[in-house]
């Protein structure tokens, strides 16, 4: 049953309570509603009505007092601001007065959730024996914290959060009552900006009348530094089919035109949600629409924290080309497979021929490697068909730009992975690497990647294995050689979201 309907009911059966507890999200409505609440009680149409209780009229003394909110009679109190102990000490002393003009007193008390302990004993002496000309109205968004006591003297109203249409069409009462030029289109981007808030939705709504008498969507999505339903959905398109440089063109449009993280990340949520929901009823496969929701909501976390907002979002639609890469196909400099299948360039040739020699290699390697091996420690395989010299970290900490470089030319975003770690220990035929964040480990140990990554190191160092091992801020890092003026060396304090930060401007070739 929706608030309105509840609401309804009890008017009709004119069985008011003397206290309601109005619980839902922030900008839900619940304030507004007890306002008119007050107005219901007090409107001159209802007075000595027992039931049948009707809308208020909007047009008598009390319902335009209350409305202008000059009415000694409605009281609004925010607990937020205080623990309330003092107001409502005050409120248990003025609680027994008859109210001065209306029929009834009524007690507006938002976040109720806020006021302290002290402050709720008070409070549950006045509902225990509240006069019958006073009403309370106790807002909170977190119920929880309002204590047994108080919610079981209270008759409970749950709101919701409003849909896009109940959101249009509030604004569309701003919208003739401020003689607004505005269009559906543009009412309905503002709507899904809200996040089923009225409250979010009029002050938008304001924000961007400034601007002008007449709004149209460009000057919605400019204001709010929003991004269209169509472009999120090219994005999660885009996404799905390993382009990574039409992600990449996208996202750096939207840094110039100073896109919210937070709203397209939401945005970006809520469509893939749609999309799933859509390819489960029709018995297609989810797997894609399930890893980028969560990389997304793992992103999100990262937004606040992250220098640059929108990279973490970036380097979460990215993370199918980066899956993709080790596939021989290099998608994450890719473009649209559709749009491209009947082209063959010169380049193409030259990444088939080498995914093909790519093949050879790892053939061997892998034939290599299972011959004859033994567990030298819990986490290190360790060849021993290899009859050249064992190789020391020295050697492969001289030579490690090489071999990133080797990495780069076929495998860009794992080069970029690769750049963040440093050589720490070499144990027989088996290196260890220092990485700076869980994400870096969990993909360099996938296995598909770590047996590529071993077939690359065999290229340069013999056949070897490698391990990661997290936290080792001590570890030093690889400084490029003096003839690299485009590498710079690396802070060995970075922490994990700068790690992130700095693979994906290896990723972009920053």
């Amino acid at each position: 049953m929706s608030v309105r309907e509840s609401l309804e009911s009890v008017l009709k059966s004119g069985k008011l309570s003397h206290a309601y507890l109005f619980v839902g999200p922030r900008g839900s409505g619940k304030t507004s509603t007890a306002r008119i609440l007050a107005q219901i009680v007090n409107c001159e149409k209802n007075v000595d009505k027992k039931s049948n209780l009707s809308e208020p009229c909007g047009e008598c003394s009390a319902c335009l007092s209350i409305l202008r909110g000059s009415s000694v009679d409605v009281i609004e109190v925010d607990a937020a601001s205080s623990g309330l102990v003092d107001d409502i000490r005050d409120l248990r002393e003025k609680v027994r007065l008859s109210p001065t003009h209306l029929q009834k007193k009524v007690y507006i008390i938002d976040e109720v959730h806020m006021v302290s302990t002290a402050g709720f004993n008070a409070l549950l002496k006045t509902l225990e024996e509240p006069p019958k000309h006073a009403m309370f109205i106790l807002c909170t968004t977190e119920s929880q914290k309002v204590p047994e006591t108080i919610v079981s003297r209270c008759c409970r109203v749950n709101f919701t959060k409003a849909s896009i249409s109940e959101v249009v069409g509030s604004l569309m009462k701003a919208v003739n009552g401020e003689g607004l030029d505005i269009n559906e289109e543009a009412l309905g981007e503002i709507a899904e900006a809200t996040d089923g808030s009225f409250r979010e939705g009029h002050k938008l709504l304001e924000q961007i009348a400034t601007h002008g008498k007449s709004i149209d969507s460009d000057l919605v999505l400019q204001v709010l530094g929003i991004v269209g339903k169509q472009s999120v959905k090219d994005l999660v398109l885009s996404a799905k089919k390993r382009n990574s440089v039409k992600i990449v063109k996208s996202f750096g449009e939207m840094e110039k035109s100073g896109i919210k993280a937070q709203v397209l990340a939401a945005s970006l949520l809520a469509q893939l949600k749609d999309e799933m929901e859509e390819a489960l009823e029709r018995g297609f496969s989810v797997v894609d629409d399930l890893k980028l929701i969560d990389e997304l909501i793992n992103a999100t976390d990262k937004i606040k924290i992250s220098p640059l907002p929108l990279l973490p979002l970036e380097i979460a639609l990215l993370s199918l080309s980066i899956e993709d890469d080790s596939s021989g196909r290099s998608a994450s400099f890719g473009g649209d497979k559709d749009s491209e299948k009947n082209e063959t360039t010169e380049s193409e040739k030259s990444v088939k021929s080498e995914s093909t020699e790519i093949k050879d290699v790892k053939t061997d390697s892998v034939k290599k490697l299972t011959q004859e091996e033994k567990i030298e420690d819990a986490s290190n395989v360790v060849v021993h068909n290899y009859d050249g010299p064992l190789v020391s970290l020295e050697k492969i900490k001289m030579e490690w730009m090489d071999f990133l470089n080797v990495m780069s030319s076929n495998y860009g975003p794992l080069a970029g992975m690769l750049r963040l770690v440093s050589p720490v220990d070499m144990n027989g035929k088996s290196l260890t690497l220092a990485v700076t964040s869980k994400f870096q480990q969990d993909i360099l140990e996938r296995d598909v990647k770590k047996k590529l990554i071993e077939e690359q190191m065999a290229k340069i160092w013999g056949p070897m294995t490698f391990r990661c091992v997290l936290g080792e801020k001590e570890a030093a890092r690889i400084a490029p050689e003096p003839s690299d003026v485009n590498v710079e060396p690396l802070n060995e304090d970075v922490k994990e979201d700068r790690g992130i930060v700095a693979a994906a401007e290896e990723i972009f070739g920053g």
